[in-house]
């Protein structure tokens, strides 16, 4: 009986084990879902997306954003405020051809969520989202590692 629990016992940690690390086919290495502070901003890149992209040298990236001013006076976000480093130290802006990127005026206090697109290029595994506001200068290392989905 008590080789029977080990037994048992064994096969539910093998199995919770296996789960854990299929965990939707992100990496460890993700900072999906993390929070960083810069500029009276609390910025979480919430998710990747994989879309469609015209150039076959290319991949389109979609990144969520929710962006909460903590601050006492109105603050602007938008996803011209995030460059894509890949690998080789290249940084890529954003894509502004894509009518969906956000952008806007967030009030004290209060959130803005939404989507920047990104064309980087198909090889790319791994890249690096740093945010480099262009109104103004930011002391804080914000970046997040994030792993690229497969087709």
């Amino acid at each position: 009986m008590k080789k029977k629990k080990i037994w048992l016992a064994l096969f539910l940690l093998s199995l919770v084990s296996i789960l854990a690390m299929s965990g939707c086919g992100k990496t460890a290495s993700d900072d999906i879902g993390k929070t960083r502070v810069a500029n009276n901003l609390e910025i979480t890149l919430a998710d990747i997306q994989l879309k469609i992209s015209n150039n076959d040298k290319k991949q389109m990236i979609q990144l969520d954003f929710a962006v909460k001013n903590t601050g006492k006076e109105e603050a602007g976000a938008g996803a011209g405020d995030f460059v894509i480093q890949t690998k080789d130290g290249k940084k890529h802006a954003m894509y502004g051809l894509n009518a969906k990127n956000f952008g806007d005026e967030i009030a004290a206090g209060k959130t803005l969520k939404g989507p920047g697109f990104y064309e980087i290029p198909v090889d790319q595994k791994e890249v690096t989202v740093l945010y480099e506001p262009y109104s103004q200068e930011t002391t804080e290392n914000v970046k997040w590692t994030v792993t690229i989905p497969t087709k």
